[in-house]
């Protein structure tokens, strides 16, 4: 039941949903239940009220209903259909004198802070992480297929997957809206920071989906399978498997890979035993090493000992940390052996110049590692090879080497 009153000038009178939330109360509640429970989606009474402390409030709504009360003026709060909510928002902000049932007229509140531009929105898509998709690009130079139809058939597997994945990242940053919150640096993301409205969460991870795979149709029906499965892989990590042991790291390793998968959809090219192993490997030593930064960050702020949603313990460090050793070594073993093969002779004419790749991914890995290890790596490994300068340098030897190899 709706209440309308008459303006007081002795009483603000704030409405917790359209003042305090921007209206974005409905997909807060939504979200932070569909995270813990899937059970409540068709169940109401599974539903549960989460802790107002974490709620991205308004900070100038906050600051006027201080200013008010501490002018004397009773400060009141509506919550609308959630009487829990407004007793533990009240106890939380500690600016307001009384709560009342229904909804406010709209208050004479300061202009507010600005939300969902298109800098928040792209913020969200994370098209730095597009970097990733590169890999779609791997059967293509694998093979020497460097034809106009399989360069442009890649970059559309570029383009689908990089929409497919926003669309996920939504859904990660929606699901983990609370861990996020409570998260030194995760906690200025669009969402979780407010600067992005909830409630545009759904409609924009439906529609960066079906742009992906529009996207994707265009180059091939295996290139749309491929992104399907990687969708339904994604959303399982995301609401499910990043909270187990071990199999998180794997299915990340399994992500990786499954660009290369796509881009061999999408061209037509089969790719290489080789090719899958070495990848395989190789991302489950940077899952493994995003998983050890987040550990080594976790104990350098002390108190909790295990992560909220993960499955690890500070304890687990060394472990974790050989983990991502030896799988990365075992990747520059598969490539080792990968170059003495016939095919490699077939598509080199100086393969000798490959073995220098060996040798400048052994010390990226064990430094990595290392620097993992110490604190001294962001938590997602890919950002930090685009930042850390010894990394862009050991990739651009890599380049000169592949060419050296192929153009001798």
């Amino acid at each position: 039941m709706n209440q309308t009153r008459p303006a007081n000038a002795d009483t603000l009178t704030v409405d917790l949903d359209r003042d305090l939330l921007h209206g974005n109360l409905a997909a807060e509640l939504f979200w932070w239940n569909l995270s813990r429970d899937l059970r409540s989606l068709r169940d109401p009474r599974r539903r549960r009220v989460p802790n107002p402390a974490r709620f991205p409030f308004d900070p100038e709504v906050v600051a006027a209903c201080k200013a008010a009360r501490a002018a004397g003026k009773r400060t009141v709060l509506t919550y609308g259909d959630h009487p829990e909510l407004g007793a533990a928002v009240i106890r939380h902000l500690g600016c307001f004198d009384a709560t009342e049932a229904g909804t406010a007229r709209p208050a004479d509140l300061p202009a507010t802070r600005s939300q969902g531009g298109p800098r928040e929105i792209l913020r969200q898509m994370r098209p730095h992480q597009w970097v990733k998709n590169v890999l779609v690009f791997l059967p293509v130079f694998a093979a020497h297929a460097f034809t106009p139809l399989t360069i442009l058939q890649a970059l559309l597997a570029f383009l689908a997957f990089g929409l497919v994945a926003s669309s996920v990242y939504t859904l990660n940053d929606l699901s983990d809206l609370d861990a996020d919150r409570r998260h030194r640096t995760k906690r200025n993301r669009p969402f979780a920071s407010g600067r992005l409205p909830v409630r545009y969460g759904g409609p924009m991870m439906a529609t960066l989906l079906i742009a992906g795979f529009a996207v994707g149709a265009l180059a091939t029906p295996a290139l749309v399978a491929v992104l399907a499965l990687y969708f339904i892989l994604t959303t399982a990590y995301s609401m499910a498997l990043k909270g187990m042991l071990a199999v998180d790291i794997i299915v990340l390793a399994m992500l990786y890979t499954m660009r290369i998968v796509a881009g061999a959809a999408a061209t037509g090219i089969v790719p290489s035993v080789w090719l899958l192993s070495f990848s395989i490997f190789l991302f489950l030593s940077l899952a493994a090493v995003k998983r050890l930064a987040e550990l080594v960050e976790l104990d350098s702020r002390g108190g909790a000992k295990a992560a909220a949603g993960r499955a690890y313990t500070v304890e687990d460090r060394p472990i974790i940390a050989m983990l991502a050793t030896a799988a990365g070594y075992i990747a520059v073993l598969v490539l080792a052996l990968y170059l003495d093969t016939p095919e490699v002779r077939a598509l080199y004419d100086e393969p000798a110049a490959l073995w220098g790749v060996g040798l400048v991914l052994l010390l990226w890995i064990t430094r990595i590692v290392l620097l993992a290890h110490r604190g001294l790596v962001n938590e997602d490994p890919v950002v930090f090879a685009l930042t850390d300068r010894a990394s862009r340098i050991g990739l651009v030897a890599c380049a000169v080497l592949f060419a050296v190899a192929a153009l001798a």
